[in-house]
This record gives structure tokens, C-alpha cells and sequence, in this order.
């Protein structure tokens, strides 16, 4: 689940050092803007905010402008006074959000009768969303990146857990937030190297280069007094979103304004995408396709959109001028909450005639002669609770149908998509949101026809073997593929798990270790490690790694879990009490630490330790 963001026009633009083209760039020529190059950099908002600053006064009170701020009274749009706890029904863990000395925190506590038996503090470092719907919370801890267990949807203005964390699924304060979410709710995020969800730098909210690309290059003509007439020109050290074709356009908002599984082509990362580009050569994205009714989401507005007769005849005109795109509506500069229905009725107006409406004049009374009203309501989602938006499928009013038949994945991006991305976006939608069977079985058959010698394919056939559990055939391909080929982190660490699972100790620690060497910062890799070092007993090599870990992060419970059992090993008793105890301080339900703990008391007779692991686990 992504939030998403719209698009900034350029005001004053600069001259570019070849040949000034009046018309529109062509769809495929997103390499003539010069700001492309990587020798370009970004230069931040405030950089604009000199020339600007009309535009920056009234963009920084947009969705985009307010997406993304350090925690504080101000930021927060969420009520704190006479609130009740958000309870987990499956976890039997309470939640409630406080400010103290203007520092918000979030507790999670467990009661027995109405005594607190179990009790974390988080300290909230960001909040997401700008409140027009929603206000989720960060935990940014030794540079590494969490969503907290608790949402305000501002619209019902309450509490609750956030999406995916309901009816069991309850993370904690474990869901990493890595650079898929955050280059969509943020400016341009720096990801640590080596790292899946540890930032170097965090801007605060989307910023003006995410629509318009890096301004070094702008800025400096700017500074050389090298004008441009933007009525006559295009400028190319800068993108004016307005210039661009209407497929660039939509591109353009479609970065983050459509929902789905994003699958990223080959050595690209999420930010290399650049405004002018075309989406398709960064990433594909898929969403669920049904034989029958419609799944309608939380963010996926541009998809909608092109679904419209209203946007499919204006593209039909041509490929080149844009014609009734997101920008006929929407000023990215101004909230829509000070756009008025006059301007949006508006924009209708220039090609439908509100007279020759065909709706009972008592509808468009009540509906106060607002088109958006009947033609594009506002309706609940399927994926998000407790919010509303507006359907961007504009059309006459019609009851929605609930989907029943899963079909399988459509590609929105795209209508080219080759078979390896086919393949690798079943498995990952099977992994990250929906484990039905037919995505998986659906991987499995198209993986099967993909050439194992290829570094893309190698890596594809090895992710859907991993969610088979078909060890031997990772194991197969990967002793039969060629000399050289290289393997990313993730499909070294899959090996490692297949070598591991057939207890091949020396490959399996080959490829951890490696795995590591690849990604430095990936947690998940050094826990699985620790419990391979236990798993073969290998204590003086579980010591050092487990030191490593804590070096990086030192709340992962499992981690203390395991300290414990190296203690209990070398016969430190008390030292190993105080480990267990501390993972489950971070985890009160991590059955390796409870047993063991157990243990330790039932030897030390310790009544009143195990009357404590008693009451924390009653209900269990």
C-alpha cells in the first residue's frame, strides 16, 4: 500500500546550450532534457524558494508539500485528548499515542484485569500524510526506518491500527519502510548502500524536484541570466510537466498516484526515474485483474483516469499535445482543498454542456450542480479503512459489483511486458500482498519457459523455487548456471537458504556470508545467519556476528533471544536470564525466549518470575 503524490509546472525557465524546440517533446524523447544526466544534482526546495516563490507559498500547503514531516504538535492532525486505546482483538495489545514535552510517543501495553503486565515506549520521528486522510507514524532508530502500529484516519477522526496490520497481522513496530514507499511519500530519500530500509538523509515532504527533476543545471543559468521565453520555448535544463506529452504526463503522476506491485527492470531502483522519462523503463506496475466487478483502492487515481471516455478521446487527438490530463483539474501548486467546484465544474464545462445534463433535475439539485459529485464519487476502499476519495473514473453513476473470480495480474504500465517480469511480478505479489495459490502457480508455469543463463531469469526462477520450497531445484540451477553470472543480494541469500534447508553447512555459510558482504545493513540476512551459527553450534562465530548485529540495530528480540541461548551455553546463567528478559521487554510473545526463561526460573526456582510469565501470557 502506497499514498501518492501529483506533479509541479515550471515558472521561469532557463536557456539550454542546443537548439530551442517550440514544440512538444515526442513520447520517446525524454533524453533531450538535459537534467537527466546523473551529472545533474538535486538542489532542494529552498533553491527554488528564491524564484519561486509563489509557487513554493502555496505548494507547501498541498498534499505533496505536507506529506512528510519530523512528529511535533503542528505536523500531527490527529486528536489526543479523551481518547481510548486502539485495542489488537488477535494480539491483546493496547495502543495509545501521547505527547510528553512536545516528543510524541506511542505505548503498547498488555493488561491483566486492569493490571499493565507488559509495557513498550516508541518515540515517533515522523509523520506521513498530510492529514487529508490519513497521519501514519515513523520510527527512525540508529538510522534504520519502522511504521508504528498506530494510524489516525482523519476523516472519521479516530484511532485504529494501520492498513495490513488488522485481523492478525499485527508487525509491531517491526514493517521496515524501505525506498519503495518513501520515494513516492517524501522528496528524494537517501538509502543507505548495502541497506533495505536505513536512510543517510530524510527531506521533509515531496519537493518541487520531484515533478520538475534535478534544478542544479536550472538553477545555474538561472544564476548566469540565461532567460528563456516559455511561451515560445521548451527549456530542457528543467521539466515543466506542462510541455510534455500527455503520455509523459500521466507517466509523470502515475510514479505514485497508482496502486499495485511495482517490478522494477533490470539494475534500476526506484530512483532513477526522472520526470520526462517514460514510467515503463524503471518499473512495471500490476494489480489484481477480475472476471468480474472492480476492486477499487485507495491510490489508484491515474488508472482510473485512463479508464475515462472523457480522457481516452482527448488521446486520441494526439500523441503529442496533451489535451485533458491530471493537470486540466488539478494545479499541483494549490491543495484542492482551496480549488473550489467552481473550477473543477469548470473544466467540465468546456466540452459538456451542464444544461444538456441528462440526470432528473432533482439530482443535480441535490447535487448542487457539482459534476464531481455524480460523476465521480467519493466512496470508501477496499484497502484502506475509515477514508474516502473520489473515484477519477469518470462516468455515470453506477453501483460498484465486488469482485469474486480472481483472474490474475494486469500490467498498467504497459502493454509490452516480457515474460521474466511476468514471472517475478506473480511471485512478488504472491509475497508482498496476496498469498492466493493462482499467483503462485501462475509464476511457476511462466518461470518455467525463462533461460536459466540469463542473470534476470536465473534470479526470477530462483525467487519462485524459494516460495515453493523447491530447494533442490535452487540448488540444481544454481550449480548448473554458467561461469560469471552474477547474482544479487537477495537470490544469493535465497541459495544460502536452500543450501542451508539441505544441511550443505559449508555452501550455506558460503552464500550468507556472502549475501552480507552484498548488503552490509539488510537485518533479515545477519538473523538468519545467527541462527545458522546455532543451528550447527557454531557459538565462538554466533558471538561476533551477534555483536556485529547489535552495532546496527539493537531491538530485534530474536537477537537477545539468541544471546541468551550463547550465555546458557557457556553456562552464564544470570547473564542469560538477563538477555531473555530483555527480548521479551521488545517481544512478550517470542516462544524461544519464554521457554527458555522457563526454564532459568523453574532451575532458580523463581516463583515470582514464572507467576510473571503467567499472568503476561493468559490469554495464551
Amino acid at each position: 500500500m502506497r499514498l501518492k503524490w501529483l506533479s509541479i509546472l515550471a515558472g521561469i525557465c532557463l536557456i539550454i546550450g542546443l537548439s530551442v524546440c517550440q514544440q512538444h517533446p515526442s513520447a520517446g524523447s525524454q533524453s533531450v532534457y538535459l537534467n537527466h544526466d546523473t551529472a545533474v544534482h538535486y538542489v532542494g526546495i529552498e533553491s527554488c524558494k528564491s524564484c519561486h516563490l509563489d509557487k513554493y507559498s502555496t505548494f507547501i500547503q498541498t498534499g505533496m508539500g505536507q506529506s512528510f514531516d519530523s512528529a511535533s504538535v503542528t505536523k500531527s492532525s490527529a486528536l489526543f485528548e479523551s481518547i481510548k486505546p486502539v485495542y489488537d482483538t488477535y494480539k491483546d495489545f493496547y495502543y495509545l499515542p501521547f505527547f510528553k514535552q512536545g516528543i510524541l510517543y506511542i505505548k503498547e501495553y498488555r493488561l491483566l484485569n486492569s493490571d499493565t503486565v507488559y509495557a513498550r515506549t516508541e518515540r515517533i520521528s515522523y509523520i506521513i500524510g498530510s492529514g487529508h486522510h490519513t497521519n501514519s507514524h515513523m520510527i527512525m532508530d540508529q538510522g534504520f526506518l519502522f511504521q508504528a502500529p498506530l494510524t489516525f484516519y482523519t476523516q472519521k477522526q479516530q484511532w485504529d491500527l494501520p492498513p495490513g496490520f488488522e485481523n492478525g497481522n499485527n508487525s509491531r513496530f517491526s514493517r521496515k519502510i524501505g525506498l519503495e514507499c518513501m520515494s513516492c511519500h517524501n522528496a528524494l530519500p537517501t538509502l543507505n548502500v548495502g541497506a533495505e530500509n536505513q536512510y543517510n538523509a530524510l527531506p521533509h515532504g515531496i519537493s518541487c524536484e520531484r515533478c520538475h527533476g534535478p534544478g542544479e543545471l536550472h538553477v545555474k543559468r538561472m544564476q548566469a541570466g540565461q532567460i528563456v521565453d516559455i511561451n515560445k520555448a521548451v527549456d530542457y535544463s528543467i521539466v515543466n510537466p506542462k510541455k510534455l506529452t500527455w503520455a509523459r504526463q500521466i507517466d509523470l503522476c502515475q510514479r505514485c498516484h497508482l496502486q499495485g506491485n511495482a517490478v522494477l527492470r533490470p539494475n534500476k531502483t526506484f530512483a532513477d526515474f526522472k520526470p520526462g522519462m517514460e514510467l515503463s523503463e524503471t518499473f512495471n506496475q500490476f494489480s489484481p485483474e477480475y472476471y468480474d466487478g472492480e476492486d477499487f483502492v485507495m491510490a489508484a487515481h491515474a488508472e482510473r483516469f485512463q479508464k475515462s471516455k472523457c480522457f481516452i478521446a482527448g488521446a486520441q487527438q494526439s500523441q503529442n499535445k496533451p489535451s485533458f490530463t491530471c493537470i486540466s483539474c488539478h494545479d499541483p501548486h494549490v491543495s484542492v482543498r482551496a480549488t473550489n467546484t467552481l473550477k473543477f465544474n469548470a473544466t467540465c464545462a468546456q466540452c459538456h454542456n451542464k444544461a444538456a445534463c441528462s440526470a432528473p433535475k432533482a439530482s443535480i439539485t441535490s447535487a448542487a450542480n457539482n459534476c464531481i459529485k455524480c460523476h465521480m464519487p467519493s466512496t470508501g476502499t477496499s484497502d484502506i479503512p475509515h477514508v474516502t476519495v473520489h473515484d477519477h473514473y469518470i462516468r455515470k453513476p453506477m453501483a460498484y459489483k465486488s469482485p469474486q473470480k480472481l483472474k490474475g495480474l494486469r500490467c498498467i504500465t504497459s502493454k509490452s511486458v516480457d515474460q521474466t517480469t511476468w514471472a517475478e511480478a506473480y511471485a512478488s505479489y504472491y509475497e508482498k500482498f496476496d498469498d492466493q495459490p493462482l499467483y503462485l502457480k501462475k509464476a511457476e508455469l511462466i518461470s518455467s519457459q525463462l533461460n536459466a543463463q540469463l542473470p534476470y531469469d536465473f534470479a526470477t526462477m530462483i525467487h519462485v523455487y524459494f516460495l515453493l520450497n523447491k530447494y533442490d531445484e535452487i540448488i540444481k540451477l544454481n550449480e548448473g548456471k554458467k561461469e560469471g553470472l552474477s547474482t544479487d543480494a537477495w537470490t544469493t541469500y535465497r541459495i544460502a537458504k536452500a543450501y542451508d534447508n539441505k544441511n550443505n553447512v559449508s555452501r550455506a555459510l558460503e552464500y550468507y556470508e556472502e549475501a552480507i558482504v552484498k548488503m552490509p545493513k539488510q537485518l533479515d540476512f545477519r538473523l538468519q545467519l545467527l541462527g545458522f551459527y546455532i543451528k550447527h553450534n557454531a557459538w565462538q562465530n554466533l558471538e561476533t556476528a551477534i555483536s556485529d548485529y547489535l552495532k546496527l540495530y539493537n531491538k530485534t528480540p530474536e537477537v537477545y533471544a539468541y544471546k541468551g541461548l550463547l550465555h546458557m551455553h557457556n553456562n552464564e546463567l544470570s547473564l542469560a536470564q538477563s538477555a531473555f528478559e530483555k527480548a521479551l521487554s521488545l517481544d512478550p510473545d517470542l516462544n524461544l525466549a519464554n521457554e527458555n526463561l522457563k526454564q532459568l526460573y523453574e532451575l532458580t526456582d523463581n516463583k515470582k518470575g514464572l507467576e510473571h510469565l503467567r499472568m503476561l501470557h493468559y490469554r495464551f
